[in-house]
């Protein structure tokens, strides 16, 4: 596979190195001249001195035979103008890029990127998915769609325990999709009763998804 990478920084420097040892074609557009001898020296890579965003640059690269961009730097007017210059001038299939602010994934998309990937939030995610532990996992989040889904375990000693998905009254804004017990997985009806151990599917709109899965791992008290 053919990759175009633009920005061998931090985020950057570690995927061209990762991706060249799988025996990917590498082509990195790197500004900072000392970051370009850095790949010289750490991976197999066609290094070219310049900004991702200058369409100038990207006429010795050989751009219209790469099979896919990602746009890897730390400044997110440039990874937008790759965006728009691997899309546009050449067609580029697959496009990945790297926000620096949450509020640019959106922009990123519209511009065509196939994926837009805000490290911020990832690691947001991450942290707090730690922080619940084994009892509530974030499956997805979007917070310009406000939407979230999320995978609970219900404690064995919950206090929805014996309680019907009816009694839980979730609202109009999110929804209780499966419920996996004993490794066999159910579509929930109003009817259904909450055992210890179960784990639920809820998607919806952000925070009515939060306070349900609260609701699901809260400990009945004795």
């Amino acid at each position: 596979m053919r990759i175009l990478i633009i920005g061998a920084g931090d985020v950057g420097l570690p995927i061209v190195q990762y991706l060249s040892g799988k025996e990917h074609r590498i082509t990195v557009i790197e500004l900072d001249e000392a970051r370009c001898k850095q790949v010289s020296e750490k991976a197999d890579a066609a290094i070219f001195h310049g900004s991702g965003s200058d369409p100038e640059a990207w006429k010795t690269v050989e751009a219209e035979n790469m099979d896919a961009l990602m746009a890897l730097t730390n400044d997110d007017a440039v990874n937008m103008g790759a965006i728009k210059i691997a899309k546009e001038q050449y067609g580029i299939p697959f496009v990945i890029a790297r926000a620096r602010q949450p509020e640019s994934v959106p922009e990123m998309r519209r511009m065509g990127a196939d994926a837009a990937i805000c490290p911020s939030q990832e690691t947001r995610r991450l942290f707090l998915n730690a922080l619940e532990g084994m009892t509530t996992v974030t499956l997805c989040q979007y917070q310009s769609a406000d939407f979230k889904a999320v995978m609970v375990t219900v404690p064995i000693n919950g206090s929805v325990i014996g309680k019907t998905l009816e009694q839980l009254a979730l609202g109009e804004e999110c929804r209780v999709v499966t419920v996996i017990r004993e490794d066999k997985h159910m579509q929930p009806s109003g009817s259904l009763v909450f055992m210890g151990n179960d784990k639920v599917l809820v998607l919806g709109s952000t925070e009515c998804v939060e306070r349900t899965s609260n609701r699901l791992r809260e400990i009945e008290l004795t």
